[in-house]
């Protein structure tokens, strides 16, 4: 058994329908308040790409995204591919990241990936 291992293990980040549309990752390279960024998501099931409307701010240790206008392929369960691009600083990648669409209450610390129900549960 090798000493060391690669993890693959990525931050995915998660919006819950119904409450704020935002959210936090910690960019590659920090924009500039004046920057015109670009946020493409990809769907992973059906590889439609969605760009984003979205306001941005940069903070000491984050660069915050809030979807003004939230597409109507946000549903419960749908993953995506983050890709947030610098148009003003010839397109430089700013972040890579991963996205899950959860239900407003969803327990998203012991989350497991299913398809989500509200059917009543009988045994």
């Amino acid at each position: 058994m090798p000493a060391f291992f690669f993890s693959n293990n990525i931050n995915m980040k998660v919006i819950k329908l119904n409450q704020l549309e935002q959210f936090k990752c910690v960019p590659r390279q920090y924009p500039n308040s004046t920057d015109e960024l670009s946020v493409k998501l990809k769907n992973e099931l059906t590889n439609t790409v969605i760009d984003l409307v979205f306001t941005f701010s940069v903070s000491t240790s984050y660069l915050t995204i809030a979807i003004t206008d939230v597409p109507a392929d946000f549903e419960s369960g749908n993953r995506y591919e983050i890709t947030i691009t610098n148009i003003t600083n010839n397109n430089n990648l700013v972040y890579l990241g991963k996205l899950l669409i959860v239900d407003e209450n969803t327990d998203v610390q012991n989350y497991e990936y299913k398809q989500q129900s509200n059917s009543r549960y009988e045994f």
